[in-house]
């Protein structure tokens, strides 16, 4: 095929592809408009998870008579004039490529007029394509709305999510839009239903609160920080609040919102092991820094930036939070020979901290010992671990020359247990060792009840003599809604309980001794982290809810040992969790013997 050069409408088509991927985009590039715009009041509204129409009408400077038509040309703006503006700028706008990339692949149409124009102008556009342009009477600002998004691409508009999926990301990043600006009232509508509005000159901590919801504003801990290079405000999370996954880790770098990894990561290491393995703090960081040691141009959507000293940033977060943390909650107690330090009256001390940097636990403690061993000796070197059975091999006990499940459990002597967690058995016609992780029993136990309930659709229900309220973020409560009913299967009895918050009234019966809070954000995170999922796999979420309801373990006495090894051994699959990982391992006495060079 021969070099040609690409007509105008192919151009913009492409172009937009890369402003304008999903409903979420569009509306980032309209509310973005409007603040820089100077609104202080805007409404987003949306339609079948904005595939069919998206509305943003804002109350901002809006655009002179005569330039309407320039607004949806490729490269038009009005926030810079020169390469250098690039490099200080103030607006989150630059490119002059939304609109005419939004207008390029829908049917657009856009209203407005500003506070000297007696009448506004409304100008009509579909897939690039001027079709009107007449006066009309409206109010100060513009109004812009979006109708059938791609509705000229069908092989982009067929990769856009279900209605629910695109409406968490448009509620997503509205709930980020209102952090970052809590002067601005939004008020935004799905289907014709209020689902957030913010008052306008509001202050950060109740914006938090209204649309990330009570329980994480309840945990969160100040943080600030100001020097001559960069301004640091927001929060982080106590020990007492962690997820299963980031999306409550929100960090904005002036004025707009970023994801950058390596930022989150060095808060991340500072909570090290003081939260459980697999789970996330949240934040919300504010972080304002000279515009000329950031480059916002290397992203189509500006969700990424490129920032000057950026190790140094990384390490000021690291120790910032490890301090607070370390304060909070890990200052040791004075000896009756201290006296306690003084207390400004701004609640900082002004002695120095209690607890030495030696004493962190923020990494794994390397453990010391007594004993020296000489390289290489003493240990056997394998590429597998003969102790641990493998959870892909049905066969295992067979193939091993092991006696069936029922004569292995039914001649364990229970010894004791190790770390609060792990027993010790002996089998003395064998002459194995066992060790048992109690809590993956567990998991395997309330895993196969459960999912055996759920087939006989006889799940064992408990009504909560005290409900629990759940106060969620205005993204989480819109998913919750969505599944209520499927969590019901499951034996989960929730209720809708107003502005952003669920009441939970029954729960299954296997679960009434777990922190259920806990547990139901577990599942929300399981849900949000398969979103995409058509159908939501029932055996996932109940895997999830037994692994969730399983507490750190608590010591057994003898009978409930034995307890433990009955259920154990009549389950179908006794011998790994229900994620795959060993329940039990062995040391025959030969091998013992061996590793003592006997």
């Amino acid at each position: 095929m021969p070099i040609q050069i690409l007509d105008s409408s192919t151009v913009d088509k492409i172009a937009a592809g890369e402003v304008v991927e999903s409903p979420a985009s569009v509306i980032k590039e309209l509310v973005e408009n409007a603040l820089d715009a100077e609104a202080d009041e805007i409404v987003v509204e949306i339609r079948k998870g904005g595939k069919s129409y998206i509305r943003v009408t804002d109350n901002g400077l809006g655009i002179p008579e005569e330039e309407i038509n320039k607004s949806v040309i490729r490269h038009a703006t009005s926030k810079i004039e020169v390469i250098d503006d690039l490099y200080q700028l103030k607006t989150l706008g630059f490119r002059g490529e939304a609109l005419s990339s939004i207008a390029a692949v829908s049917q657009f149409e856009i209203t407005s007029r500003t506070s000297q124009g007696e009448i506004g102008q409304s100008l009509v556009v579909q897939g690039g394509d001027k079709v009107s342009q007449k006066s009309v009477g409206c109010v100060k600002g513009t109004t812009v709305i979006v109708r059938n998004l791609f509705y000229n691409i069908p092989a982009r508009k067929k990769f856009l999510k279900s209605d629910q999926a695109e409406t968490t990301h448009v509620t997503d990043i509205v709930t980020k839009l209102s952090l970052i600006n809590p002067h601005v009232s939004f008020k935004y509508i799905k289907d014709h239903q209020i689902v957030l509005s913010t008052p306008m000159q509001s202050t950060r901590e109740n914006i938090i609160a209204s649309v990330l919801g009570g329980d994480f504003s309840k945990s969160l801990i100040p943080l600030k920080h100001i020097s001559e290079q960069l301004e640091l405000s927001g929060y982080v999370t106590d020990l007492n609040y962690f997820r299963g996954n980031r999306k409550m880790q929100l960090l904005f770098v002036n004025g707009r919102f970023i994801s950058d990894k390596n930022l989150s990561l060095a808060i991340e290491r500072a909570y090290g092991s003081l939260l459980p393995k697999g789970r996330f703090p949240g934040f919300v960081l504010y972080l304002t820094l000279d515009p000329k040691s950031i480059d916002v141009n290397i992203h189509p959507q500006k969700a990424i930036v490129k920032i000057e000293n950026h190790s140094d940033i990384e390490s000021l977060l690291y120790h910032l939070v490890s301090k607070i943390l370390r304060e909070k909650f890990l200052t040791k107690r004075p000896s009756s020979h201290q006296s306690k330090p003084s207390t400004e009256p701004n609640g900082e001390m002004d002695s120095p901290p209690l607890i030495e940097e030696s004493d962190l636990i923020f990494e794994p403690p390397v453990r010391n010992s007594d004993i020296k061993v000489e390289p290489n000796q003493g240990f056997i070197h394998m590429d597998k671990n003969p102790y641990v059975s493998d959870p892909k091999d049905d066969d295992y006990i067979a193939s091993n020359n092991h006696p069936n499940k029922s004569i292995i459990y039914d001649h364990l002597v229970y010894i004791g247990t190790f770390s609060l967690g792990y027993l010790i058995f002996e089998n003395p016609l064998l002459k194995e060792l066992y060790i048992m992780d109690q809590h993956a029993a567990h998991e395997r136990i309330n895993y196969e009840k459960l999912l055996k309930q759920y087939k006989h659709k006889s799940i064992s229900i408990q009504p909560l003599l005290m409900p629990e309220v759940l106060h969620l973020s205005s993204s989480e409560y819109q998913q919750a809604l969505n599944q209520i009913e499927l969590l019901g299967q499951l034996g989960f009895e929730i209720e809708d309980f107003g502005t952003n918050a669920l009441v939970l009234t029954a729960i299954p019966m296997l679960f009434s001794d777990v922190p259920l809070k806990k547990m139901m954000y577990g599942l929300l995170d399981d849900l949000q982290n398969n979103l995409h999922d058509q159908l939501p796999d029932i055996e996932r979420l109940i895997k999830k809810a037994c692994v969730l309801s399983v507490k750190i373990s608590d010591p057994l006495n003898r009978r409930e040992v034995d307890v433990l090894l009955a259920e154990l051994s009549s389950c179908d699959s006794p011998h790994t969790c229900p994620h795959g990982r060993p329940i039990w391992i062995k040391f025959a006495q030969s091998e013992i013997e061996k590793l003592f060079d006997r």
